[in-house]
């Protein structure tokens, strides 16, 4: 008797807490100021949602062509029947859901390069959950400008962007903020 009147007392606390939280969804999304250039047909753009310790996600334009690692961007967007497909503006803009911690990442890549980078895109498999940042980084590996990232079983968005800032210090490619401006 004991332990179903402590049962029901636990429950019903639950119920009115509950209650008392906030529905994160349900707030409206920040207000973000979005000047980004598309990718070139040469260019790799690396974005980082930032909005959380480790970071929320990475995703990764080869030119125009986007992999969203275990994202729900293609299904979330593709809802909407007026969508006509995938830009860096809607991206990040999806990306500011939880905050305007988003950082994108360019570089310029030989033909050669691209051309590999595009194909282990359209070869990708899919991604579990918590692991989009290192399936960015394991399409990365091996082509150049990204001679210094190696693969890895597992990374964080936070993680990922601390190794691509390492090349931007170093003169390889920029970081950019939503609004266009350095990092």
């Amino acid at each position: 008797m004991k332990t179903a009147l402590l049962l029901a007392a636990l429950l019903g606390a639950g119920t009115v807490c509950a209650q008392d939280a906030p529905n994160w969804l349900s707030e409206p999304a920040p207000v973000a100021t979005i000047r980004l250039a598309e990718p070139a047909v040469d260019e790799a753009v690396v974005v980082i949602n930032d909005n959380a310790l480790g970071g929320n996600h990475a995703g990764l334009f080869a030119g125009d062509r986007l992999i969203d690692p275990a994202g729900s961007y293609f299904g979330v967007r593709g809802e909407d029947k007026t969508w006509s497909g995938p830009t860096l503006a809607d991206y990040t803009r999806y990306q500011t859901t939880d905050g305007l911690k988003v950082r994108v990442y360019r570089f310029r890549l030989s033909p050669d390069a691209m051309a590999q980078l595009r194909q282990r895109i359209a070869d990708a498999g899919p991604t579990p959950p918590l692991f989009c940042a290192a399936a960015v980084q394991n399409l990365l590996v091996d082509l150049a400008p990204f001679d210094a990232i190696t693969r890895t079983g597992f990374t964080t968005p936070t993680a990922l962007g601390k190794r691509l800032d390492a090349l931007v210090s170093n003169g390889v490619g920029e970081c950019q903020q939503l609004d266009a401006s350095p990092c």
